[in-house]
């Protein structure tokens, strides 16, 4: 166990390097691209005003009201997914690395979430000026969205030391868990309203990636996220952290035999 803590820790300290793979990824992908990572923003913008349109009318709501709150709930979620799709490849996608070098889990984990990051904050700032110019002004409580973003990238760095091992000794758990991801899109409140402000169904307040929307959305929105929403995704960091030292500690040595 301490020598998987000493291997995390190596890791943390070589954040650099984390740093430049993922910017070095987003180079590489959207290389000659006319709008580069503006591309998945424009995209995120196309299907928010799509699905504004269409159920904004279905749920009777108002347009302004809903194109905010699906634009903000369709913006973390789409860093949630692509954190939990791309935590299960992170030991598969880097194999000709970790059998050539010596390369701790915590590298890969910050590239990842690095890369994400810069995605998000093209998405953020696309999203804001989609609902700019739908007359939607974000009050200063936005600001408070970056630490809940923040604190969704830190879930997903952790995920990433958790899922990778787990996902290359059994190929079948990527599958099982984008299934269940798109079931879980369907039961979290992104392109449906909850009703009220408390009182919710158990299937949302024990979801713990509605907490980290919420996060996000709810100062987008112009509101403080609830001390709930705190609580919960803190203790989901907490819980998945200590899981992911559980797993490097129990697969740090055979990882190489499993690619």
């Amino acid at each position: 166990m301490f020598a998987a803590v000493a291997d995390m820790a190596q890791g943390v300290g070589q954040w650099r390097t984390s740093y430049k793979l993922g910017l070095q990824d987003i180079e590489l992908r959207y290389k000659r691209s006319l709008l580069g990572p503006f591309w998945i923003s424009a995209a995120l913008v196309c299907t928010i005003l799509a699905l504004a349109y269409v159920f904004s009318g279905v749920f009777h709501a108002d347009f302004l009201t809903y194109i905010s709150f699906i634009g903000a709930g369709l913006l973390t979620w789409q860093l949630v997914l692509s954190l939990v799709t791309e935590a299960c490849m992170a030991v598969t996608e880097h194999a000709q690395y970790l059998q050539n070098v010596r390369l701790p889990l915590t590298v890969i984990a910050g590239r990842i979430a690095f890369r994400n990051a810069i995605v998000f904050a093209h998405n953020f700032v696309a999203v804001v000026g989609l609902l700019l110019i739908f007359g939607v002004h974000p009050t200063p409580m936005i600001i408070y969205a970056l630490p809940g973003a923040a604190l969704t990238l830190l879930f997903g760095y952790l995920l990433c030391m958790m899922l990778g091992p787990i996902c290359a000794r059994f190929r079948d758990v990527p599958m099982v868990i984008g299934s269940a991801m798109q079931v879980i899109f369907f039961l979290t409140p992104i392109f449906w309203m909850p009703e009220g402000n408390s009182n919710h169904p158990a299937f949302i307040t024990a979801n713990p990636f509605y907490h980290f929307i919420e996060l996000v959305r709810k100062p987008m929105l112009g509101s403080l996220p609830t001390d709930l929403d705190w609580q919960a995704s803190l203790i989901s960091c907490a819980v998945v952290g200590v899981l992911s030292l559980v797993s490097v500690a129990l697969t740090r040595k055979r990882l190489t035999l499993w690619l």
